[in-house]
């Protein structure tokens, strides 16, 4: 894993298209990713994306984005105090595409660096979305920002097998270890989210749906073909995520049929279907 600095002139980054109905900005504080090669990096779609690559393999890098606080201070300032005219609203969606929390987090701090100015500086609403549970190291500080502002832990759980059928990779974190650090933050007073994006094969459906009611305040529930930014999911088509589905007995889960079945036992399960998410409109209902 080649870990390396990168400069960063701007950070909040204007929505559009998937997340466009409830953010105003995203945020990503570094490019590539240490998961590639785990579970999740098996079906990002950030892997195609050949401003990130730059003829480099998915999961062999990180670039670490520097100058973050000055450009988060350069750009808030622009739009909550112009020269002329109202102020801009601020409504953070972070990450869209990089996770926040990656293992290397604990040594470059950048995520923690710039919580602690959005003490200072404010937005309207964050929504953190991860992968790990390392979001529980900051809890203190997003309990801090909660008074400031409305905050928002998302954290994937997409299964609840520990394992997949090889040539499955491992998880980079245990199912278990996320839905545990979501009940941590929900008892912690913060507003929790378990996206399970996109749906992959369950061993007990009925039994997760409860693990996640007890830990959450709100599921976002998507599939691939929903979810994935591409007409009837190309994007993940690409990956080998289908093909290794059906190749290890679970082509059921490559259809909506069987995702619209796992919707309706979260219907049952948590009863109130203002606690359910579905796709995109489940992704923006966390904004403004």
């Amino acid at each position: 894993m080649k870990v390396q600095d990168i400069p960063c002139r701007t950070i909040l980054n204007p929505t559009g298209g998937f997340l466009g109905s409830g953010f105003t900005h995203t945020i990503n504080l570094y490019r590539g990713c240490a998961l590639g090669n785990t579970l999740c990096g098996l079906y990002c779609y950030a892997q195609w994306n050949s401003f990130h690559l730059q003829g480099r393999r998915w999961g062999s890098f990180l670039d670490v984005k520097d100058g973050v606080i000055d450009a988060y201070r350069s750009q808030y300032d622009r739009l909550k105090h112009p020269r002329s005219g109202e102020a801009k609203p601020i409504h953070i969606f972070m990450s869209s595409v990089t996770e926040p929390y990656p293992p290397q987090e604990r040594t470059t701090r950048r995520t923690r660096q710039l919580l602690e100015e959005m003490s200072i500086r404010p937005p309207d609403s964050l929504v953190i979305q991860t992968h790990t549970p390392l979001v529980i190291e900051d809890l203190f500080l997003l309990q801090e920002l909660h008074t400031r502002c409305r905050v928002n832990i998302n954290i994937t759980v997409e299964t609840d097998q520990p394992t997949l059928p090889q040539p499955f990779p491992p998880h980079a974190y245990s199912p278990e270890s996320r839905i545990q650090a979501l009940k941590t933050l929900r008892d912690a007073g913060l507003h929790t989210v378990a996206t399970v994006s996109p749906l992959l094969p369950l061993r007990d459906p009925w039994q997760f749906a409860s693990n996640l009611e007890s830990s959450s305040d709100r599921v976002i529930l998507d599939h691939y073909l929903l979810g994935d930014g591409s007409p009837e999911g190309q994007r993940t088509e690409r990956t080998a995520l289908p093909q290794l589905l059906r190749d290890t007995g679970f082509a059921e889960w490559t259809m909506l049929e069987k995702f619209h079945e796992i919707v309706g036992i979260f219907q049952e399960v948590f009863v109130d279907i203002d606690r359910i998410g579905v796709s995109r409109e489940g992704f923006n209902a966390s904004g403004p």
